[in-house]
């Protein structure tokens, strides 16, 4: 331990002269007249955000004193700059960071250079590094990639650039912003969490204080803190004389504030006395566990053998079975399938799966939680293994799907039954402490006929047929066919079109205008796109849209519509063109990035289009996720004069407590209430309902899909301000967009009138 301690007072002493050297080279800076006149104004009122970011960029020394690697930087600029720095102590990072938004501080340290923050911050150089990594309890991976934790709690300390990065590029996982990393690895030691993000030597200081000892490491995050000093980024000034003291730095000093807080501390070393410490205390157990092994070993062996033959019987039921359910797993299945595909196949008897599907489960896990979901799967499973016979394979084989692969007489009748029968025993009521509520599945079912050399091919049938039935027939079943594959195969190859399109303008877009219904005055357009394929012709857009969301494709899909629209908007202005507004789609995983709002107003920058006359319409299911960051892009947007409205209203399963949270201008009546909305009562009464809620919340009411007299002039009578739909015009290409074609279409508005 001496020569620990002498190795740290001697970096201390040489940081003391190191910091003594700069009090006379402030001088020495090169500085403008601007920057030397601001300092000079500025000398004694620059304020610093300060967080506690142990174990060395910044401790807490007292109440109103951090020191740190950081701070070390921050004197040496200081002295630099000959100024006074006012140091403000925060709670937790994530306040510092919130306070440097609202520039209540100047300057702040330890923060990563993030699209986001150069809304409000400038940066400096980059002065240390942090290596971020993935600890998890011992034992749940020896190793792991960040995609493992995909549908898992996964916590990081809130306001990092941590959480943007998972957020954008891992929006599967669940996300539990803390406080501050001691509370996360809390929360892992205690199960409540699967993972944590965070650099390696945090992850040592708090197991350490705390005691805790079940986390480990067990790969990268992928994302590294750069850090830098960040400066309010309307003080220019500032962040250059920031940068100027930062580059006055010495190698030597450099080294010093190294030496001083990182390698004495780096929780990945330790010193020799230590070591030898270490290796007398190890020599010394040695020496006792192999007396006590010489006393005890007859006794010993028994509980080795013991103990070994539970290890390997545990291992051996875990790699092939579900640990959640006790059932089999995926890969028994797998392994034993060639065994029941090899044997003899007839009409008497052959390999079926039925492969099932709940319904909806991921519901159970939102809204009641992950623990009632878990017993949910139990209780299938048992279940499901009550009503199979004895040579029957049961296996889950998903999240919420299980396999049963059995050997029966190829009459589709008799698997019908037998399918319907565990469908039926799925949807029997389930009872959960005091709550009781039922679920629904549906079946894919693929019979072998005749030898297979692929055996895996049987699943991969039955999957198939799962899919088509979810599609066409949720709740019951539907027996493989082989223009499932051929529909597989046209969706790839489709899919593989769809990537190509967007590369090579394939896309284009058509505006469906949208009339008033009092004086048939068009005013605005909704951009529709259209894909017009080479070989295949027009692409439906329900057809593409939905293979865009499968492929991951449709914020790609969803930009190019937002552009190309704006750029429209602007051309027609500039032909003279008369009408309030643009609206564009907007889809879920497009909103929900960090850098939407800012996607936004770039594409308006470029294209000319003022900002009051973009619309972006939203379904309601944008609310299902993070209702305050909606709120925080929405009013971002709405500021500079974006309006929002709900498409497709009264479809949705969110509150409607967001039509009044959040800033929404308009309503869209989905098409499905309006054509039915002159002979069925229902759609009538929920078209009424909606006009009476958006008129008293002061919002514009649209209906769209209006294609009959009848439909324009009952909409009237109920004070419908807006429509669009066939009854005035298809979607049109913008050329012939004119004055001329808006005036036919006003004429086939005027002649009804109100009643």
């Amino acid at each position: 331990m001496t020569t620990a301690l002498s190795t740290k007072f001697y970096s201390f002493l040489l940081l003391v002269l190191l910091l003594i050297r700069p009090l006379s080279a402030a001088a020495h800076l090169s500085l403008s007249q601007e920057e030397a006149r601001w300092l000079e104004e500025h000398r004694d009122t620059i304020t610093v955000g300060v967080a506690v970011i142990p174990p060395y960029l910044s401790n807490r020394v007292s109440d109103n004193e951090v020191e740190g690697l950081s701070l070390d930087y921050l004197k040496l600029m200081e002295s630099a700059l000959g100024a006074r720095f006012q140091y403000q102590i925060f709670a937790s990072y994530g306040s510092m960071i919130e306070a440097s938004r609202q520039r209540s501080v100047d300057v702040v340290f330890g923060i990563t250079n993030t699209e986001a923050r150069n809304d409000y911050l400038n940066f400096t150089s980059v002065y240390s590094h942090l290596s971020n990594k993935i600890f998890t309890q011992k034992g749940r991976f020896k190793r792991a990639e960040m995609s493992d934790f995909a549908g898992k709690r996964f916590a990081v300390p809130r306001g990092t650039a941590l959480v943007g990065y998972i957020a954008n590029n891992y929006p599967e996982i669940l996300l539990v912003q803390v406080g501050e990393l001691r509370e996360a690895f809390s929360l892992l030691a205690a199960g409540e969490v699967d993972g944590v993000g965070s650099y390696a030597s945090a992850g040592y200081l708090y197991s350490v204080l705390d005691g805790i000892d079940n986390i480990s490491i067990v790969g990268s995050v992928g994302f590294d803190y750069h850090i830098s000093f960040g400066s309010r980024n309307d003080q220019p000034i500032l962040n250059g004389l920031l940068e100027k003291a930062l580059a006055s730095i010495t190698f030597e000093q450099k080294k010093a504030i190294e030496s001083r807080w990182v390698h004495p501390e780096d929780s990945q070393r330790v010193d020799m006395d230590t070591v030898i410490q270490w290796l007398v205390i190890a020599g010394f157990s040695l020496t006792m566990i192999l007396l006590l092994i010489v006393i005890f070993w007859n006794r010993s062996l028994k509980r080795e053998v013991r103990y070994r033959k539970k290890i390997q019987k545990e291992v051996s039921f875990l790699a092939y079975h579900d640990e959640l359910t006790g059932a089999y797993n995926r890969q028994h299945m797998i392994e034993v399938l060639p065994e029941y595909t090899g044997l003899p196949s007839s009409d008497d008897e052959t390999t079926c799966v039925i492969l099932l599907g709940l319904d909806n489960f991921s519901l159970i896990n939102e809204f009641h939680g992950q623990k009632m979901g878990d017993y949910v799967l139990r209780r299938m499973s048992e279940r499901l293994q009550s009503r199979l016979s004895h040579d029957a394979v049961l296996s889950r084989t998903g999240g919420d799907e299980y396999t049963a692969l059995i050997r029966l007489s190829a009459n589709r009748v008799s698997l019908s039954h037998l399918a319907d029968r565990l469908i039926a025993e799925i949807s029997l009521p389930i009872a959960y402490g005091d709550q009781s509520f039922s679920l629904t599945a549906t079946a894919g079912i693929s019979i072998q006929e005749g030898e297979l050399e692929e055996p895996l091919r049987l699943l991969e049938q039955a999957v198939l047929a799962l899919h088509e039935a979810k599609k066409k027939n949720p709740g019951s079943h539907l027996f493989y066919a082989q223009e499932m594959s051929e529909q597989l195969l046209e969706n790839q190859q489709l899919a593989e079109a769809l990537a190509v399109a967007l590369k090579t303008d394939q896309f284009f877009l058509e505006y469906q205008p949208q009339v008033k219904l009092s004086n048939g005055k068009v005013i605005g357009f909704e951009a529709l796109a259209r894909w017009d394929h080479p070989l295949l012709g027009r692409i439906p857009p329900d057809k593409f849209i939905l293979l865009a969301e499968q492929e991951g494709l449709i914020v790609t899909l969803g930009d190019r519509v937002l552009s190309l629209a704006c750029q429209q908007g602007c051309q027609w202005l500039k032909q003279g063109l008369q009408f309030q507004r643009i609206a564009v789609n907007v889809s879920v995983k497009q909103f929900v990035e960090t850098d939407f709002a800012s996607k936004v107003l770039n594409v308006l920058e470029q294209s000319g289009l003022p900002p009051e006359m973009l619309e972006l319409e939203l379904t309601e299911s944008v609310f299902l996720g993070d209702r305050g960051q909606a709120k925080e892009t929405m009013s971002r947007l709405t500021r500079l004069g974006v309006c929002f409205s709900i498409d497709d209203f009264g479809t949705g399963f969110s509150s409607l407590l967001y039509l009044k949270e959040l800033p929404v201008s308009r309503l869209k009546l989905d098409q499905g209430f309006i054509r039915g909305i002159t002979q069925d009562n229902s759609s009538l009464q929920i078209v009424k309902a909606s006009l009476q809620m958006g008129h008293a919340l002061n919002m514009e009411v649209i209906a769209e899909g209006v294609e009959s007299r009848d439909e324009q002039e009952l909409l009237q009578s109920l004070h419908c301000e807006q429509a669009q739909g066939y009854l005035f015009s298809r979607p049109l290409p913008p050329g012939q967009i004119t004055d001329e074609r808006l005036q036919q279409i006003g004429d086939t508005v005027l002649p009804v009138t109100e009643a």
